[in-house]
């Protein structure tokens, strides 16, 4: 059984205060954008500034630990064993939520009954029509992936791996501090993130389409308490429990509404808990990319949403090829607020038997849905990496032991 560190870590000293700020950046802001919809109209602006810095942060941080955690991993015995177990689990889990998104969808009927006019909205921001027009944009992050990961493989077979493994740790901790000193505005972009929202979107547009908000959630709660609840419970991991443990890391996701913003401060959370530094290093980074539930639930259930709207009779095999298309577009759904909006969009496209032109319809909603989806995301995440460092905690360890 694992023996929880007490080391402190930055989110313990850190993020426990930073959780009132969130809270009263989240009361201002939203106080803000419905008696000052006006001024609060130009704020995105500053939410938008932070997350291109935070992304250029992220990026080596991700990099780095890609290429630590591969270059590791195959210095670890049973190595085949713990890719294999990573990759079967990303395959299962993100299988199990699209079905799961489509079942719900089906079920509850988020597109029936709307008393939606079709066409009678505005137009999709011209940002998302000029990233729709480039092709190699919904392979980015994959192409960054892969480039790390050989990286890492050239890393683990060189005879220098030791020395190269310390620089990168320099880099790391290095982009680790920038990205500490970044978040102490956080609370000023949460504000503008939450007055921009109330001020262009407001409650009423939740009205007409609280159904599929509320599939969306309801299928996210039920994903985590009810199918990661079952496997931990397999593995002997108490849910509850670990998601208290990674409380601040939640709240700040769903106030950012990105699961990125946690990334930098999980490692040190969750290595305080006993969980192996390798593992979480080689999982944690790849399931940013492979392991998204809460992406597959939502692009699953927003399908859905306009199949039914539309009136679309879909085949048995229609079900399949949107199935497969949902399993590659939730690869690209990665990175700042939006991406998963863009990920739909290359869905529908590839697709081809629903219509975009409405389109806007759902995107006037994202920002209600996207804390669902960021959070079921990060949660997915980490009790992936939880569970496969238990898995191999006796193995790491006895190699830990050798070396």
């Amino acid at each position: 059984m694992m023996k929880p560190n007490k080391q402190k870590t930055f989110t313990d000293s850190y993020l426990r205060n930073l959780t009132l700020y969130v809270f009263t950046a989240i009361i201002c802001g939203a106080l803000t954008g419905y008696y000052f919809p006006e001024v609060s109209k130009h704020l995105e602006t500053v939410s938008s500034y932070f997350f291109m810095l935070l992304e250029v942060l992220i990026i080596p941080v991700i990099f780095i630990a890609v290429m630590y955690g591969v270059s590791y991993i195959f210095s670890t015995r049973n190595a085949f064993k713990i890719v294999s177990q990573m990759v079967l689990y990303f395959l299962i889990i993100t299988s199990v939520s699209i079905v799961l998104g489509i079942g719900s969808g089906l079920l509850l009927k988020p597109g029936a009954n709307t008393g939606i006019i079709i066409s009678s909205h505005k137009v999709l921001p011209e940002r998302f029509l000029t990233k729709t027009t480039n092709p190699l944009h919904i392979s980015n992050y994959v192409l960054f992936l892969l480039i790390s990961i050989s990286a890492g493989v050239l890393i683990g077979f060189s005879k220098k791996k030791n020395n190269i493994l310390k620089a990168i740790d320099v880099g790391r901790n290095l982009f680790f501090k920038l990205i500490k000193y970044v978040y102490i505005f956080l609370p000023v972009v949460i504000f503008c993130n939450i007055a921009y929202g109330i001020s262009v979107y407001g409650i009423n547009t939740l009205l007409p389409l609280s159904k599929i908000v509320a599939t969306v959630y309801l299928t996210s709660v039920f994903f985590i308490f009810g199918i990661l609840g079952v496997i931990t419970a397999y593995f002997k991991i108490n849910l509850w429990d670990f998601l208290i443990s990674i409380k601040e890391e939640i709240i700040l996701v769903v106030a950012t509404s990105s699961s990125k913003t946690a990334f930098p401060m999980i490692f040190d959370k969750m290595e305080s808990q006993g969980y192996d530094r390798k593992i979480l290093r080689l999982i944690i980074p790849l399931g940013y990319n492979f392991n998204l539930a809460g992406a597959c639930i939502y692009l699953s259930i927003s399908c859905i949403f306009l199949v039914q709207l539309y009136n679309i009779p879909l085949t048995v095999k229609d079900y399949f090829w949107l199935f497969i298309t949902i399993s590659i577009a939730s690869k690209t759904a990665s990175g700042v607020p939006g991406s998963g909006f863009l990920a739909l969009i290359f869905t529908l496209s590839r697709f081809g038997k629903i219509p975009t032109t409405d389109l806007a319809l759902l995107y006037s909603i994202d920002r209600f849905m996207n804390e669902a989806r960021s959070v079921t995301n990060f949660i997915g995440i980490t009790v992936s990496a939880a569970i496969i460092s238990k898995l191999n905690q006796n193995t790491v360890s006895l190699k830990n032991d050798v070396s």
